[in-house]
């Protein structure tokens, strides 16, 4: 049978967690898939470990060389056969029933581009904490300006047909927030989203996490920000997206001039009532108080 589902994992140098991972796909209730595992410039230990499964739905993708995870992730999506991709990465577990409620959806929701759900995460000293993530089209696509709080990237399903009608790819260039900025793109292109309010996916935090680099934390925020913001914000300046882009920055160090400009410009944004991608612009006006606050906190101060 060919695959329904192609389930791209990157493997990066480390036996941690990577059995669970591994194991938490190869026995999903749904059996219809593809296993792609890429591997990225890894050691002999972590290439026997994949090796050594012997199910004839895993595909080794080797990587002669470290490319980062944004080029394995590509490596996979130029080798996905299936209708439909599914994202996992190395650390995380996924629920037994997470594809089959996935595919189910997508299969009787034909409009839908993305299908995300929510997860548990999982705490290095064994806490648990459910996290959740917006259902609806327009509050994900706001959510999109705040480059997390909008769709977890190890929890994606969507249509293999979008990706390579648009030629969308990961943009290697990105250390960090690559998944949004490739969300971004597909918004762009007019994909609509979805969030299963289920929690399918057990996502662990460990000192090994690529997010708990902070190196370059506003940097890689504001070039996804960049983006949207003339998609959302049409009718605003170059100046003013500027200012806009400094002032969302979570170590903003605005001027009081700037300061000043932030605010106005933040009060016209949110008089914008048009949805120029289907984005919730209620939504939008609360994410913009956000900032708005913050900074204005910042001129009390000064």
């Amino acid at each position: 049978m060919e695959p329904e589902i192609s389930v791209i994992l990157p493997v990066g140098d480390r036996l941690a967690f990577l059995p669970e991972a591994m194991e938490s796909i190869l026995n999903q209730t749904f059996q219809n898939f593809e296993l792609l595992a890429v591997l990225d410039g890894v050691s002999g230990p972590v290439r026997t470990l994949v090796t050594s499964y012997q199910d004839p739905r895993l595909k080794i993708i080797d990587l002669p060389v470290h490319l980062g995870v944004g080029n394995a992730r590509n490596a996979g999506l130029s080798s996905a056969t299936a209708p439909y991709i599914a994202l996992m990465d190395s650390d995380d577990e996924s629920m037994t029933d997470r594809l089959k409620k996935q595919y189910d959806w997508m299969q009787s929701h034909p409009e839908v581009t993305v299908c995300g759900t929510n997860s548990v995460k999982q705490l290095k000293d064994g806490r648990q904490v459910f996290m959740q993530y917006p259902e609806t089209d327009g509050m994900i696509k706001a959510r999109l300006l705040l480059v997390d709080s909008a769709i977890l990237n190890p929890t994606a399903m969507f249509r293999t047909a979008f990706v390579r009608r648009h030629r969308l790819w990961y943009d290697a260039n990105f250390k960090r927030d690559g998944d949004h900025r490739f969300f971004v793109e597909m918004m762009r292109m007019g994909a609509t989203f979805y969030g299963i309010q289920e929690q399918l996916l057990r996502y662990r935090r460990h000192p090994g996490n690529l997010t708990q680099d902070q190196t370059g934390f506003d940097h890689f925020k504001t070039r996804v920000r960049e983006i949207i913001l003339p998609v959302y914000f049409p009718m605003l300046t170059g100046e003013e997206y500027a200012v806009l882009l400094k002032g969302m920055q979570k170590q903003a160090r605005l001027t009081f001039d700037e300061a000043c400009l932030f605010v106005s410009v933040i009060n016209r944004a949110a008089r914008e009532n048009r949805s120029f991608r289907g984005e919730d612009r209620s939504e939008l006006r609360r994410i913009l108080a956000s900032f708005y606050q913050r900074v204005v906190k910042t001129l009390q101060k000064q």
